[in-house]
């Protein structure tokens, strides 16, 4: 999971305009899903801020396999202690808006697998006593959800070198559960996903390795620098951005950390 900042998300002339008349017709009891073009208009502006990856699971997504995920959910939320018509009144608002794949959205069943996953309706809450029903402020609610768009939260998860299957990167007990249920929630150990970011991982854990060797080299003889700086550069590749999966390989990265290899903090915090 990589770090998105919604307040750079640029919006059409006149959305605002448009959203409060949809927030208006919700209110007097219309459908949210009805004026559902108000969200999609800023697919493009969130596609931007992720280098076309969800959200979510950062793989890579086609226009046509992506929706705008309402982070609390617009219509109904199944893990409210009682009946949730859904956070209507934030339907329009954009700072709840995420763009999320297929997989990570929409509830699904991996039955070769046997995971299962997708946020529809999900909402879990640290303390479901603070949950809110009717609109009013939510700063006292405090999601069980790692969400992309808190800076903190994207350093609560990680994938295994092994594999590529995610895990929490956090030993401390509420941050790991907050992860296990983001990563059955979103459906981030789906399989398929898992392929893609192992190999990314064995990209990154083979470039790391050869670095650490160049380095050393590079310390006993300086004109084998440049060799070093070459796959530094790959390494740094891996993790900007719009890398694939660079939330987790930026993990990886760190656990390889060492006094002998001091190159490897410099990239991370660069």
């Amino acid at each position: 999971m990589r770090y998105i900042d919604l307040d750079k998300l640029r919006v059409p002339s006149g959305w605002f305009d448009r959203a409060q008349t949809a927030k208006l017709a919700v209110a007097a009891g219309a459908d949210p899903n009805d004026y559902s073009s108000v969200w999609r208009e800023l697919k493009d502006g969130m596609y931007d801020l992720s280098s076309f990856k969800c959200w979510y699971c950062e793989s890579n997504i086609d226009r046509s396999d992506n929706a705008v995920d309402h982070f609390r959910p617009k219509n109904s939320v199944s893990d409210a202690a009682k009946a949730h018509n859904g956070y209507r009144w934030l339907a329009f608002d954009k700072s709840n808006f995420r763009l999320s794949c297929t997989f990570c959205n929409s509830r699904r069943v991996d039955v070769v697998y046997g995971t299962s996953g997708g946020k529809a309706d999900r909402f879990p809450l640290i303390d479901e006593n603070t949950r809110v029903y009717v609109q009013g402020s939510i700063l006292l609610e405090h999601p069980l959800l790692l969400d992309p768009c808190e800076i903190e939260d994207c350093e609560l998860i990680g994938c295994k070198q092994e594999n590529g299957e995610p895990c929490a990167a956090s030993t401390d007990p509420l941050q790991e559960k907050r992860a296990q249920v983001s990563i059955e929630v979103y459906h981030l150990d789906r399989d398929a996903t898992n392929i893609l970011r192992h190999t990314a991982a064995a990209g990154l854990i083979s470039d790391i390795l050869e670095a650490k060797i160049r380095f050393d080299v590079a310390q006993i003889d300086g004109t084998k620098k440049p060799d070093f700086m070459s796959v530094a550069k790959r390494i740094k590749r891996r993790i900007v951005s719009d890398a694939p999966y660079s939330g987790e390989m930026k993990y990886l990265l760190r656990g390889q950390r060492s006094a002998e290899h001091p190159w490897i903090n410099q990239l991370l915090e660069a």
